[in-house]
């Protein structure tokens, strides 16, 4: 089924448009389930009119998901991902989102190599802040904050160690989720330095920026594979793989993943 999107307030004209079109796309290539190249187009159609709308700065979970969706329907995983990963810059914590990322990354055809896969296949997500929404965070912080000074003025008042040992775990428990925030903001900060990029068809990773200079394998990158940029140069960029391994590759055999831009003021229903 597909995710209904809403905004509050006035939509333009445009917006309006652009939904009724990837809407009406979509279910025209449900109903040519038989006819895999016909279906396939309109699937590309719907997946250009998200596009429209998320590059027009509506962001929610539920529109990166149809988005990523019509993208994968019409054949193209690479961009399947990349709209998974904008849809996560833009909500991290977003469960469904994660579980779409996890399904499609399945999806990538890795070859029968052993170093390759182990360089080039992603971790998974993981992470603190990747689990709980800011706003429950501040919930959870309030009330451990709440619990420990309960606990002290209990304790002043009656002199009763039982509210002092409640206040010392208010803290302790302040103290670990402190630490826990703040290594997930450095390690995101380190694993998001550099742009993502998404592989968008099989392509050997070279030692150089030319085709002169020999690959670092034999095999070629899988469409769907994801490397960071490190540089460009004379129509190449260089990139390190999630392994770390490090090489070239073709300015257009990549697709780049949209930073993280403002949303609008609007709202989304599950599906």
């Amino acid at each position: 089924m597909l995710a209904v999107f809403l905004f509050d307030g006035d939509v333009s004209a445009s917006a309006s448009d652009y939904l009724a079109q990837a809407e009406a796309a979509f279910a025209e290539g449900v109903s040519l389930r038989n006819d895999s190249v016909k279906a396939r187009q309109a699937f590309a159609k719907a997946a250009a009119a998200y596009d429209a709308l998320w590059h027009a700065g509506y962001h929610s979970p539920a529109l990166a998901i149809n988005r990523a969706r019509a993208h994968r329907l019409a054949g193209d995983l690479p961009r399947c991902l990349a709209a998974l990963h904008s849809g996560l810059a833009v909500t991290p914590y977003s469960r469904p989102l994660q579980v779409e990322l996890e399904d499609a990354r399945a999806a990538v055809q890795y070859p029968l190599d052993r170093e390759l896969v182990q360089q080039a296949q992603p971790p998974p997500i993981r992470g603190w802040n990747s689990r709980v929404a800011p706003t429950d965070q501040w919930i959870a912080v309030g009330g451990l904050w709440l619990l420990l000074w309960l606990g002290v003025a209990r304790f002043l008042m009656t002199r009763r160690m039982v509210w002092l040992l409640l206040s010392l775990l208010g803290t302790a428990a302040l103290i670990v989720w402190g630490l826990l925030w703040w290594y997930d903001v450095q390690r995101f900060h380190h694993d998001h330095s550099r742009p993502l990029l998404i592989v968008t068809h099989e392509t050997l990773l070279r030692r150089g920026n030319a085709v002169v200079y020999p690959p670092r394998w034999e095999v070629v990158l899988p469409r769907g594979t994801e490397v960071r940029e490190l540089t460009r140069r004379g129509g190449w960029v260089q990139v390190q793989l999630a392994g770390g391994a490090v090489g070239w590759l073709p300015e257009g055999a990549i697709v780049a993943v949209e930073p993280e831009r403002r949303p609008l003021n609007a709202r989304h229903a599950a599906e």
